[in-house]
């Protein structure tokens, strides 16, 4: 089994709006929502080709329902850590007609400390039936730059 861990996952929208121009008043002519951030993104692909996965890290409130929802619908196995914050919504904008991509990324709910040990408990003991764990993606705010580290000593 192959574990990601996501610490900031989020909701991804993408809208495709032609001639983007800031400032205006555009209409999408289409869009998709799905389940993100980085270490979500590496556990999608490895359930795509049919490789055993569990999604885990951080989500809260009715956001991060929907991250679970989400990969729940995608087949892709989770144990999140449940935060009191809202999990982040990012947006990404696309023209079709230029190719040109803007992404306007939220920065994501903080941690506490006791939310912090809840999710080194739940990957202490998912690790242990890893082979591989993959650590991926932006950290929460005010989590510590050690984090990772932390998380690797673990």
């Amino acid at each position: 089994m192959i574990l990601t861990i996501t610490l900031n996952a989020a909701i991804d929208r993408t809208v495709a709006v032609p001639n983007f121009r800031l400032g205006r008043r555009h209409r999408a002519v289409e869009s998709r929502t799905v389940a993100g951030g980085k270490g979500i993104n590496v556990a999608r692909a490895l359930s795509l080709l049919g490789r055993p996965v569990i999604a885990a890290g951080f989500v809260g409130g009715p956001t991060g329902t929907r991250v679970l929802e989400g990969l729940r619908e995608e087949s892709v196995l989770t144990d999140f850590t449940r935060i009191a914050a809202e999990t982040r919504i990012n947006l990404a904008v696309i023209d079709p007609t230029s190719g040109e991509q803007t992404e306007i990324n939220e920065r994501g709910p903080a941690v506490s400390p006791e939310e912090t040990k809840k999710l080194f408990e739940r990957i202490g003991y998912l690790a242990g039936g890893a082979k591989v764990c993959v650590i991926d993606g932006a950290l929460p705010p005010d989590a510590g730059d050690d984090l990772y580290d932390r998380l690797i000593d673990y």
